[in-house]
C-alpha cells in the first residue's frame, strides 16, 4: 500500500484550556486556518493542557464550541495530556545524551536569584551549578526538575526570519539553562510544545507576539532533539483603545459573550481577519472564500490593532442586512424567547410569536447591529408600561393629547390603510393642531411603544396589527382621562 504524504503545510491552535475562549486567540485561529487554505494545507487544533491544575474540562468545550460557529473545522484533534509518554521518551533521551539534568535549586534558591537579577537588570535566567552532580535520596530529588544543558546544545546566538517581524535574535548569554520538566511525566509548556509541533509535523507555527520570549527556547529545544523548528510568524497583539493589551477592563474579552449577544459567525470572522490583516484593495467586507484567495502572511500588520466595537457592529449589521426575512426570522425568535418567554407562552407556543417576528424583519434588518439588540424592541412583544405625563407633546396639554388620540382612535377603527391613514393624520394634525404634526405622532407612538423614541407609529401599527394597537391607544387614552 502506497503511503499518503501529508500536505507540506500543517499549521495548529494550540490554546490552554485555562480560562474562557479568547477573542485573540479566535483571531489567531482565523489567520492560521487562511494560511492553511490558502496553501491546501491542514489545520490541527491541540489542547495544551499540560497544566494539570488550571485546566478545566467547561474551558476546552467553550474553545472548541467558539472554533466550531466560527467555521474553523479542523483537520486532526489532540490533547497534551494525552501524550505524556512521547515527552518522557524524549526526556530520557536527553537525559542520556548529558543535554538535559536534574537540576536540585530549591524554589526559594532561584526565586533570591531572579530578585537579584531583577536588581541589577539583567535578563532573568538560570545557569545551574548541578549539571553534573548526581543525587539519589529521596529528600535531595523530590523538588528537582529537568533542564537543557543549553552549553551542551550549542555556542551560538538564536535567530530566526519571523514571516510577520524579520530577523529576530537572542543572545545565548540571555537564555540560562531552560526548565524541560517537573519530572518525567511532568513535561512543563516548552518542552511539550516542541514535541508535540515536531512529531504532528507543524510546518508554521503561527501565534501572538506575546510568545516571542518562548521561541528562542523552543529553538534550542528543536536543536538539542535533533530537529529541524518550523518556520515562525508572531502576530500583533489586539489592543484596546487606549493601545494596551487587550483585557477585559475594554470590555468583553470572551468569545461565548459575542456568541450570546448574537454577532453572526460571519460578521465575526471578517471584523478579527481584516483587524491585523490587509486585503489587496483595501476591502473591509469579505467572504471566507475571497479572504482564503487574498490571504498572505507578508500583509499581517507588524502593529497590534484596535479591537474596536464600533467597527465590528458595522461589519455585523452589513451581514445581518443580506439575511432574507426567512433566515433573520430563524436567527432573532431564540433571542425574543429568551427575553420574553411569557410572551411565547401566551402566543399559543412559537407559531403566532414567529409570525409576528416575521412581519418585524424589514425593519429589524435596518436597525439591528447584532441580534440581542431585539430586546429593544420590547414594546412589540408586552404590553408597554409608561408615566402618563409622556403622552403630552411638549407643546401641548393633556386635553390635547386625549383629543389627537380619539381622533387616531376613530381613524384606525376605519381600517384604513397605512398610506391612507398617514394622510389622514397628516390632515388631522393640519386641521386640528395648525399644521403640528407631533401633538398627533407623539401620543400616538408613547401609547403604541411607551418609549420616546421608536419606530414609526405607522410602521408599529402595521406590524401589531389594528386589534392590537387600538387596545394600546384605548389604555392611553383612559390613563389620559383618568389624569386629575
Amino acid at each position: 500500500m502506497t503511503k499518503v504524504k501529508k500536505p507540506a503545510i500543517r499549521v495548529r491552535l494550540a490554546p490552554s484550556p485555562t480560562g474562557l475562549f479568547h477573542v485573540g486567540t479566535a483571531q489567531s485561529g482565523v489567520y492560521n486556518w487562511l494560511f492553511a487554505k490558502h496553501h491546501n494545507g491542514q489545520f490541527i487544533l491541540r489542547i495544551e493542557d499540560t497544566d494539570k491544575e488550571r485546566s478545566q474540562p467547561q474551558f476546552e468545550k467553550d474553545i472548541c464550541a467558539g472554533l466550531e460557529w466560527l467555521g474553523l473545522k479542523w483537520d486532526e484533534f489532540h490533547r497534551s495530556s494525552e501524550r505524556q509518554g512521547r515527552y518522557r521518551k524524549h526526556l530520557e533521551k536527553l537525559l542520556a545524551d548529558g543535554k538535559a539534568f536534574w537540576c536540585y535549586h530549591s524554589k526559594e534558591e532561584l526565586a533570591a536569584e531572579s530578585a537579584e537579577q531583577m536588581t541589577k537588570k539583567e535578563a532573568p535566567k538560570h545557569v545551574c551549578s548541578h549539571k553534573f552532580e548526581i543525587r539519589s535520596t529521596k529528600s535531595e530529588t523530590q523538588h528537582a526538575i529537568i533542564r537543557l544543558n543549553t552549553e551542551k546544545v550549542t555556542d551560538q546566538d538564536i535567530s530566526w526570519d519571523d514571516m510577520v517581524r524579520g530577523e529576530i535574535k537572542f543572545g545565548l548569554n540571555t537564555l540560562g539553562d531552560i526548565s524541560l520538566a517537573k519530572n518525567l511525566d511532568e513535561a512543563l509548556y516548552n518542552f511539550a510544545v516542541v514535541v508535540d509541533d515536531w512529531e504532528m509535523q507543524i510546518s508554521h507555527v503561527i501565534r501572538g507576539e506575546d510568545h516571542i520570549s518562548n521561541t528562542p527556547k523552543q529553538i534550542l529545544i528543536y536543536l538539542a532533539l535533533g530537529a529541524v523548528p518550523p518556520r515562525f510568524a508572531h502576530l500583533p497583539l489586539l489592543l484596546g483603545s487606549d493601545r494596551s493589551k487587550l483585557s477585559k477592563r475594554h470590555g468583553s474579552v470572551a468569545f461565548s459573550q459575542y456568541i450570546e449577544s448574537g454577532y453572526t459567525p460571519e460578521g465575526m470572522f471578517n471584523f478579527l481577519a481584516m483587524l491585523g490583516w490587509s486585503t489587496p484593495g483595501g476591502e473591509e467586507v469579505f467572504s471566507k472564500n475571497q479572504a482564503i484567495e487574498w490571504f498572505a502572511m507578508a500583509s499581517i500588520h507588524k502593529s497590534g490593532a484596535i479591537f474596536n466595537p464600533e467597527k465590528l457592529n458595522w461589519i455585523n449589521a452589513h451581514y445581518i442586512k443580506q439575511l432574507n426575512d426567512e433566515l433573520l426570522t430563524d436567527a432573532v425568535l431564540p433571542v425574543v424567547v429568551k427575553y420574553f418567554p411569557a410572551c411565547a407562552k401566551a402566543s399559543e407556543g412559537r407559531g403566532k410569536l414567529r409570525e409576528l417576528v416575521f412581519k418585524m424583519a424589514p425593519l429589524l434588518r435596518e436597525r439591528l447591529t447584532y441580534f440581542d439588540q431585539v430586546k429593544e424592541f420590547s414594546y412589540f412583544f408586552v404590553m408597554p408600561e409608561y408615566a402618563t405625563s409622556l403622552l403630552i407633546w411638549k407643546k401641548g396639554d393633556s386635553k390635547k393629547a386625549l383629543l389627537a388620540l380619539e381622533a387616531a382612535q376613530q381613524i384606525i377603527e376605519e381600517r384604513a390603510k397605512e398610506k391612507e391613514l398617514k394622510l389622514t393624520l397628516d390632515k388631522l394634525a393640519e386641521e386640528q393642531f395648525a399644521g403640528d404634526r407631533g401633538m398627533v405622532y407623539w401620543p400616538l407612538r408613547v401609547a403604541l411603544s411607551g418609549e420616546k423614541f421608536s419606530a414609526d407609529p405607522l410602521e408599529i401599527i402595521n406590524i401589531l396589527g389594528g386589534a392590537e394597537a387600538l387596545k394600546r391607544i384605548a389604555y392611553a387614552i383612559n390613563k389620559l382621562r383618568l389624569q386629575p
